[in-house]
């Protein structure tokens, strides 16, 4: 065996160590999401009531109130106010529309 060939065997093979390459695009994609998650739950369990709901719980007294009102139809027509107004156009009729019997040809 021929030393110098075994040497120059022994030098040609060059023995590097595998850089890890840092995905980004994964790493912001994992962080995105675990930040998300935290806001998520944050804002489901630990975040004050918004201002909104304290607004809409007042005017749903206003409308439960206002629900518990009962109109009497014949009074408000009999009232003479409501007698008074005059009608500006005239009703519209309801004639008949398509055939009578739909199988005759």
């Amino acid at each position: 065996i021929n030393h110098n060939r075994v040497e120059s065997l022994g030098m040609a093979i060059i023995v590097e160590e595998e850089k890890r390459r840092t995905n980004w695009f994964s790493l912001i994609l994992v962080i995105s999401l675990a930040g998300m998650l935290v806001a998520l739950i944050y804002y489901l369990f630990f975040a004050p009531t918004p201002l909104i709901e304290k607004v809409i719980s007042q005017n749903m007294q206003s409308l439960k109130e206002l629900s518990g009102i009962k109109l009497n139809a014949e009074s408000l027509v009999n009232n003479p106010k409501f007698q008074i107004l005059k009608q500006y156009i005239n009703p519209i009729e309801g004639g008949t529309t398509g055939k009578s019997d739909l199988f005759v040809k």
